[in-house]
This record gives C-alpha cells, structure tokens and sequence, in this order.
C-alpha cells in the first residue's frame, strides 16, 4: 500500500512539474488512415502554459482531433501534421521553428516519441523575440524617412491576429484621417463604394462620443462595430460590412509618446477570434509612437544611433552592439543584468570576436559569420559569463550598414535559462521510473543510443551488463509487494553508488535492470567493476514485514550477464541479447554469478 502510495506521490510530482513549468507540453496521439499514414492527431494532455500561448482550454481540446474539430485553417493545420508524422512509431526527436497562421505566433517546437503511436510536444512561443527584432530594425532603417503608412498597418495585424486594420492619424483640430487599411478586398471596398463611403484617405470629423468610449483606455475593446461606430455609419452599412467581413469584436489602440496621443488603429476580428500577443502589441505601440514624434521632428536614427538606443535600454531582453573588430559600442541595462556585469565599463572591456569564453561558446565564430556574410542569424549557447553568471541565451546576429558597408552588429540576446531548465526537468521526468528513479526502457533509445553512438566515434570501450534479482517471485510471494519493492530501490540505489559521470542504470523489467559502463577502456576494467557491483549488491536487504509486523534482514542474491562494446555488438539489441543469454546461462547453472562474455 504505502509502494503505491509513492508512486501516486511521484505522479503527483510529475503531474505537478508539467503543470507550472513555462514551457508549452502537449501530448498526442497520431490519427491514421486505412493506408497507415498519419492524417490528424489528437489532443491526450495540454499543460497552462500550452493555454496561455494557444488560447486553447484544456476542455476543449482534450479528446478532440487537432484538423477535424479544432483548426479553423485546416491547411495550416495539415502542415503541423505533416511534421510531427516524422517521428511518431520512431526512436527520434525532431525541433523547429514554425509560424502558425492559426494562433499568429513564431513557435520553437521540440518532438519527442513515446511508444508507437503518441507523441509529446514543447512549444516555446518566440514571436516576442522575433517580432522585436524585426520591428527594431524596421524603426531604425526608417527613422526620420517618410512613414511607410501600410508597413506599419501590416505589423498591426500581424502581432494582434486582426483580420483587418485601419490606421487613423490625429490632427490638431480634433479630426483625424485614415491613412491606410489592411486586410480590405475588393468585395468589401464595393460595398463601401456602393454606399458613397470612402475610408482610406477620409479625414473624420471630430467624433465625441467616440473619443468618450476610448478615452483613458491604451485598447478599448467592443463587441461589434455597431458599438463604435454608433450613427457615423449608416445603420444598414455596418450590418452588411458584418456579415461581409464575418466580424466579431472591435478594438481601437492608441499611439501616444507621454501625454500626446498621435492616432490609432482600429482592428476589426473575425468571429470568436480573440486579441493576440498583447504585451509585444503595447512595446510596439509605445515604440511607434516615439517613431513618429522623432520622424515629426527629423532626427534620424540612421545619423544618430544613440536614439535606438534610448529604445533599447529599457528593453525586457538584452541589446549590444559592437564594431567589425569586436570592440563593444553599446550595452543594455538588460543585458549587464544577464551577464551579471557591474557597469556597462566594464562589460566594454571584453571584445565579443576574442574573448576566450564566448570562442568557446560558439558566440563568436557566429558573430563574425554574420558580418562576413551580412545576414541575420540565429543561435543558442550555454555561457558562464566572466562575473559567474550562468546562463542559457537565444542570439540574434543582425549586421548594421552604413553606404552598403557592414560596419558592426547588432545584437538582442534573450535570459531563456528558465526555460531549458523546466524542458529538461520535463524530459527527465518522462525518462524516469517512479519507483527506483532509474531510467526507464525510454533511454534504451535515446540516451544509451547516443552514448553508444559516442564512443564509436572516439573508439571507446564499454561495457553493457544486465543485472536479475534471484528468486525475487519468492520475496513478493513471501513478504509482500511492499518489501520486493524496498528491496528493488535498494538495490538501484547501490548500483547507482558505483556509477560515473556518464554511466547508465535503465529498469528494463520488474526485477531486472541493465548497467552501462561508459568508456570502461578494458576488458579487464570491465570484470572488475562488475565483480564489485556483484558483490555490493548480492548481500543482506533490510525492510519491514508487514503481514508478520517485524524487521526483516534477507541475503539477496543476483546474477550478472556482461558484454563488451563493440567487440560483442555496436547496436543496443545486438548487446541486450547477448548479455541475456549469458545471464540464461548463469541462471541455468544456478544463479548467483556473475560472467563477461569472453
């Protein structure tokens, strides 16, 4: 009882870690057709985080086919099945980036099999990082230059999931003009017409119970358009545009620098579409805002960079720049507090081509890339900075120019330490026994695969040795599950005392485990190690005796098959069957003993 008590607590545990983690968890199952390809998936468990990025509910979704009953773009839809079709019934995993039409999102997915037909998937929403940067450089090319009205408007719908969009600019009298409109067809521009209403390039009245509805409000939202537009439009105008344009709720967004206000945009979505990307869509706003009023008053950017900077300080990601040389011209606030540096002097002084650290890292081979090739790149490292700060940072490389020249980089870094580590908490956990904590038949394809794979690139000698428990039916039989599973987590606890560094305990049955000894470099190294394990582990268990109510002390005995890789096999089946059939031997001559395979 208190065994299954454990486990339960361990689900709990586990339950509980995908629950809170930031990270996006999904589990599926792959739907097929009568030909055995996969057509669709199902949604078995989505996590918070997974609500939070997608604004699918947990409810809704769980049981449900993701093409068939939840996609409103199907095409969309069918792309993301045709990715994960790659490694479901397999042993691999697969990460990419994907922009989905469906959520208006940059994602970075990994996938990772489990068993034949289900899947599991981690999403990290990366259109905060990607947009910023996109938008930044946009403001910066372009500050000072005539607005590129339409530009802008795209960036709107794009970051907020609106079908459509019009821009509005203020003027000082009170009207404003709409100076451009996205999303907008031919059919609902002949509508318009017909009705005598021209939108793109109209100045509007002042309107004062449209500026009573969004005053004090950064996004006012409203159910339909009727409730914005009240007696401005025609009645009958605005019920045909809904029904056209299949519209839902409104918004209307203000652009302002400190008090002034220079306009808005007035995004219109489709029905029971909802408002995306909400904190990047402000940023965007905020940044905007300063666009115009320094366009308005000519300061270029392109003849003062220290503006973009005036940007960037205050930015919730890092933001350095540095010259062709390596030499740092510019550091956030952000970015010091990543590194953990104690001034912006002193951060100055490590030249980002020749420090050795970020060499090592790969930081630097990929900067000097980006200049040599005057391209944008993207790539992540692990990095203890030189002030101790330990980090794992995504890096955005993205040259600057002067008269077609690359004259210096520059680079947004984003903190997605938190994230890494709630990812490989969340793939720890599933490669886990709850019982023993060692790992399940899972690393048998993954993590033994790899190291296998490791030391037949470096020609390294390992040893596989399968490890069984005698007459452990007798202990269950006798004593209880209870004490057959305290002997069970004593037994992986001992063996896990003579493992190394990259040494492997996998439970590959109920009383059976195999040990994996990486770079063991000699046969003889080998039959030492397991003659020790042998005997630490064939040796006296203690426990409770539940049915009887007393401490029990019992001598265990194991028996031990071992092989040698790659002199007895170079795939995990090949060493697994080998090393068995030793250990059939052992228990045919009557067990408790151990053999390497000569």
């Amino acid at each position: 009882m208190k065994g299954f008590k454990e486990m339960e607590k361990a689900e709990w545990v586990y339950q509980k870690a995908i629950e809170n983690s930031k990270c996006a968890f999904a589990r599926h199952e792959a739907i097929f057709d009568g030909k055995g390809k996969m057509v669709d998936y199902a949604f078995l468990d989505i996590n918070p985080s997974f609500e939070e990025i997608t604004g699918l509910k947990k409810e809704e979704v769980v049981g449900k086919w993701f093409v068939r009953d939840i996609a409103q773009d199907t095409k969309d839809a069918r792309s993301w099945v045709k990715k994960y079709s790659e490694v479901v019934g397999g042993s691999r995993q697969i990460e990419f980036e994907e922009y989905s039409r469906e959520f208006r999102k940059d994602f970075t997915i990994k996938v990772y099999p489990v068993g034949e037909k289900e899947f599991v998937t981690l999403f990290l929403d990366v259109t905060f990082e990607k947009k910023f940067h996109e938008i930044a450089k946009y403001f910066r090319d372009n500050m000072g230059n005539r607005m590129d009205y339409n530009e802008v408007t795209k960036y709107v719908c794009q970051l907020s999931g609106a079908e459509y969009t019009a821009f509005n600019l203020y003027d000082d009298d009170g009207t404003f003009t709409t100076v451009a409109l996205c999303g907008i067809n031919k059919k609902i521009q002949a509508i318009l017409e017909k009705a005598g209403i021209i939108v793109e390039g109209r100045k509007w009245e002042p309107d004062p119970v449209r500026e009573e509805k969004i005053k004090d409000k950064e996004i006012a939202f409203f159910p339909n358009l009727r409730e914005l537009v009240g007696s401005v439009l025609p009645q009958e105008v605005v019920f045909l545009l809904e029904k056209t344009m299949g519209l839902g709720s409104v918004a209307v967004a203000k652009i302002k620098k400190d008090e002034t206000t220079f306009g808005d945009f007035t995004l219109f979505f489709k029905e029971k579409a909802t408002f995306k990307n909400e904190k990047l869509f402000l940023l965007y706003l905020s940044q905007l805002g300063l666009f115009i009023e320094k366009s308005r008053l000519e300061q270029s950017l392109k003849r003062s960079q220290n503006q973009f900077y005036t940007l960037a300080e205050y930015a919730p990601i890092g933001f350095v720049s540095c010259n062709t040389k390596g030499e740092i011209t510019y550091a956030n606030k952000k970015l010091l507090e990543i590194l953990g540096s104690p001034s912006l002097e002193e951060t100055k002084k490590i030249n980002l081509l020749t420090f050795p650290k970020l060499k090592v890292a790969g930081f630097s081979s990929k900067l000097k890339e980006s200049m040599n090739r005057n391209r944008l790149l993207v790539h992540e490292i692990e990095y203890t900075s030189l002030w101790g700060k330990h980090s794992w940072l995504r890096v955005y490389f993205t040259p600057t120019q002067e008269n077609n020249r690359v004259v210096g980089i520059n680079v947004v870094v984003d903190d997605i330490t938190k994230t890494k580590e709630d990812e490989e908490k969340l793939v720890e956990k599933a490669q886990r026994d709850f019982l023993t904590r060692a790992y399940n038949r899972y690393a048998l394809e993954t993590l033994l695969s790899d190291y296998l794979l490791e030391a037949k690139e470096k020609t390294m000698v390992s040893c596989i040795a399968v490890v069984d428990i005698d007459a452990f039916k007798k202990i269950n039989d006798t004593y209880g599950h209870r004490a057959g599973d305290t002997v069970l987590k004593s037994l992986a606890a001992r063996i896990k005392q003579e493992l190394r560094g990259k040494d492997l305990l996998i439970r590959t049955g109920g009383d059976e485990f195999l040990v994996y000894f990486h770079d063991i470099q000699s046969g003889e190294n080998a039959l030492n190690r397991i003659e020790q394990l042998f005997h630490k582990i064939s040796s006296r268990y203690r426990f409770d005796d539940l049915l009887k109510d007393k401490h029990v002390e019992l001598d265990v005995r194991c028996s031990i098959g071992a092989v040698m890789f790659p002199r007895d096999g170079e795939t995990v089946e090949v060493l697994m069957a080998k090393a068995d059939e030793l250990l059939y031997e052992i228990k045919a001559a009557g067990k408790g003993a151990y053999q390497l395979a000569l």
